[in-house]
């Protein structure tokens, strides 16, 4: 995956359950036949969105005995997550054939 596509699974994955962790993005947009990126590559995405003022930690988690900030949507990440949605929705019309 591009890093812009990881990007925008993340909005989509945040835009559907603000809180989550690194790792339950990662799971979240990985297929049920494991493809799609690692964890690395999601929190480098995860932190440029940070950056950009799309995402910010909304809560801990605690795995292990080691807190883990969980991530969500800023206004700003929420409104380029309903791009994003928007976007792939067209998208969608554009491949049906009338």
């Amino acid at each position: 995956m591009k890093p812009i596509d990881i990007e925008h699974e993340v909005l989509l994955a945040l835009r559907n359950a603000p809180g989550r962790t690194i790792q339950l993005i990662s799971r979240a947009i990985t297929t049920a036949h494991g493809e799609g990126p690692g964890w690395r590559p999601v929190a480098n995405a995860v932190m440029r969105m940070e950056c950009r003022g799309w995402v910010c930690v909304v809560s801990e988690e605690e795995v292990n005995n080691i807190w883990h900030p969980g991530y969500g949507l800023t206004p700003a990440g929420q409104e380029m997550a309903s791009r994003v949605h928007a976007q792939r929705t067209n998208a969608r019309g554009a491949e049906v054939s009338v």
